[in-house]
Protein backbone atom coordinates (compact mmCIF):
# COMPACT_ATOMS: atom_id res chain seq x y z
CA UNK A 1 0.00 0.00 0.00
CA UNK A 2 1.31 3.54 -0.84
CA UNK A 3 1.25 6.47 1.97
CA UNK A 4 1.83 9.88 1.56
CA UNK A 5 3.74 11.58 4.20
CA UNK A 6 2.16 14.43 6.53
CA UNK A 7 3.87 17.17 7.96
CA UNK A 8 3.88 17.64 11.69
CA UNK A 9 2.43 20.58 13.31
CA UNK A 10 4.34 22.81 15.79
CA UNK A 11 3.37 20.43 18.43
CA UNK A 12 4.70 17.27 16.73
CA UNK A 13 0.78 16.17 15.58
CA UNK A 14 0.69 14.75 12.49
CA UNK A 15 -2.10 17.45 10.91
CA UNK A 16 -5.09 15.91 8.63
CA UNK A 17 -4.24 15.64 4.76
CA UNK A 18 -7.41 17.45 4.17
CA UNK A 19 -8.98 18.49 7.16
CA UNK A 20 -11.15 15.54 7.80
CA UNK A 21 -13.41 15.94 4.33
CA UNK A 22 -12.94 12.48 3.27
CA UNK A 23 -13.73 8.88 4.67
CA UNK A 24 -12.00 5.98 3.95
CA UNK A 25 -13.59 2.47 3.20
CA UNK A 26 -12.71 -0.29 3.30
CA UNK A 27 -12.93 -3.87 1.58
CA UNK A 28 -10.91 -7.40 1.93
CA UNK A 29 -11.12 -10.64 0.23
CA UNK A 30 -9.18 -13.92 0.19
CA UNK A 31 -7.02 -15.52 -2.51
CA UNK A 32 -8.18 -18.55 -3.13
CA UNK A 33 -5.31 -21.06 -1.43
CA UNK A 34 -3.21 -21.72 -4.39
CA UNK A 35 -2.00 -17.77 -4.79
CA UNK A 36 -1.49 -17.05 -1.18
CA UNK A 37 2.14 -16.29 -0.67
CA UNK A 38 3.58 -18.74 1.92
CA UNK A 39 5.44 -15.60 3.18
CA UNK A 40 2.99 -13.10 3.51
CA UNK A 41 -0.69 -12.04 3.61
CA UNK A 42 -3.33 -14.49 1.90
CA UNK A 43 -5.88 -11.31 1.53
CA UNK A 44 -6.61 -8.67 -0.63
CA UNK A 45 -7.20 -5.13 0.95
CA UNK A 46 -9.06 -2.78 -0.69
CA UNK A 47 -9.00 1.24 0.86
CA UNK A 48 -11.45 3.78 -1.34
CA UNK A 49 -10.82 7.47 -0.26
CA UNK A 50 -14.13 9.53 -0.78
CA UNK A 51 -15.14 13.21 -0.21
CA UNK A 52 -17.39 13.54 2.33
CA UNK A 53 -19.35 16.34 0.28
CA UNK A 54 -19.30 15.55 -3.42
CA UNK A 55 -18.63 11.24 -2.81
CA UNK A 56 -16.04 11.25 -5.57
CA UNK A 57 -13.45 8.32 -4.78
CA UNK A 58 -10.36 10.67 -4.27
CA UNK A 59 -7.94 7.44 -4.44
CA UNK A 60 -7.30 3.84 -3.97
CA UNK A 61 -4.63 1.87 -2.32
CA UNK A 62 -5.01 -1.98 -2.47
CA UNK A 63 -2.46 -4.65 -0.81
CA UNK A 64 -2.23 -7.95 -2.05
CA UNK A 65 -2.25 -6.95 -5.84
CA UNK A 66 0.25 -6.77 -8.49
CA UNK A 67 1.37 -3.35 -9.38
CA UNK A 68 -0.14 -2.90 -12.53
CA UNK A 69 -3.55 -4.64 -10.96
CA UNK A 70 -3.15 -1.50 -8.32
CA UNK A 71 -2.41 0.84 -11.35
CA UNK A 72 -6.26 -0.40 -13.30
CA UNK A 73 -8.17 -0.36 -9.94
CA UNK A 74 -7.26 3.63 -9.78
CA UNK A 75 -7.67 4.62 -13.23
CA UNK A 76 -11.00 2.72 -12.84
CA UNK A 77 -12.23 4.05 -9.68
CA UNK A 78 -10.72 7.27 -8.59
CA UNK A 79 -13.72 10.08 -10.17
CA UNK A 80 -16.61 7.53 -9.69
CA UNK A 81 -19.40 8.83 -7.20
CA UNK A 82 -19.14 6.15 -4.27
CA UNK A 83 -22.62 6.27 -3.68
CA UNK A 84 -23.74 5.03 -7.65
CA UNK A 85 -22.70 1.54 -6.25
CA UNK A 86 -19.85 -0.80 -7.21
CA UNK A 87 -21.45 -3.03 -10.32
CA UNK A 88 -20.37 -0.74 -13.25
CA UNK A 89 -16.89 -0.36 -11.60
CA UNK A 90 -16.32 -4.41 -10.65
CA UNK A 91 -17.85 -5.20 -14.09
CA UNK A 92 -14.72 -2.95 -15.88
CA UNK A 93 -12.40 -4.86 -13.42
CA UNK A 94 -13.43 -7.63 -14.34
CA UNK A 95 -13.17 -7.40 -18.03
CA UNK A 96 -10.15 -5.11 -17.62
CA UNK A 97 -8.14 -7.16 -14.86
CA UNK A 98 -7.23 -10.83 -16.53
CA UNK A 99 -6.04 -13.68 -13.94
CA UNK A 100 -6.16 -16.18 -10.58
CA UNK A 101 -6.72 -13.36 -7.76
CA UNK A 102 -9.20 -11.35 -9.80
CA UNK A 103 -12.41 -12.35 -8.10
CA UNK A 104 -10.68 -11.61 -5.14
CA UNK A 105 -9.88 -8.17 -6.20
CA UNK A 106 -13.26 -7.64 -7.34
CA UNK A 107 -14.87 -9.02 -4.18
CA UNK A 108 -13.18 -6.40 -2.32
CA UNK A 109 -13.74 -3.78 -4.25
CA UNK A 110 -17.44 -4.97 -3.34
CA UNK A 111 -16.64 -5.48 0.17
CA UNK A 112 -15.38 -1.63 0.14
CA UNK A 113 -18.70 -0.74 -1.43
CA UNK A 114 -20.42 -2.16 1.68
CA UNK A 115 -18.32 -0.14 4.05
CA UNK A 116 -19.94 2.30 2.61
CA UNK A 117 -23.64 1.08 2.82
CA UNK A 118 -22.91 0.28 6.43
CA UNK A 119 -21.57 4.18 6.89
CA UNK A 120 -24.73 5.53 5.64
CA UNK A 121 -27.16 2.68 7.70
CA UNK A 122 -25.70 4.78 10.66
CA UNK A 123 -27.39 8.04 9.50
CA UNK A 124 -24.82 10.11 8.09
CA UNK A 125 -25.56 11.67 5.27
CA UNK A 126 -25.36 10.33 1.79
CA UNK A 127 -21.64 10.93 0.12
Amino acid sequence: MQTKARAPTEEGHVSPRRNETTVIFVGHARLPQSLAPRDSSSVVSVELEAEIASGTILGTSVKGVLPLGTRLLDEVLAGRRIGDGSQEAVEEIRQRYVCPSQKALCTAVANAYEAYYRYRQQGVPPL
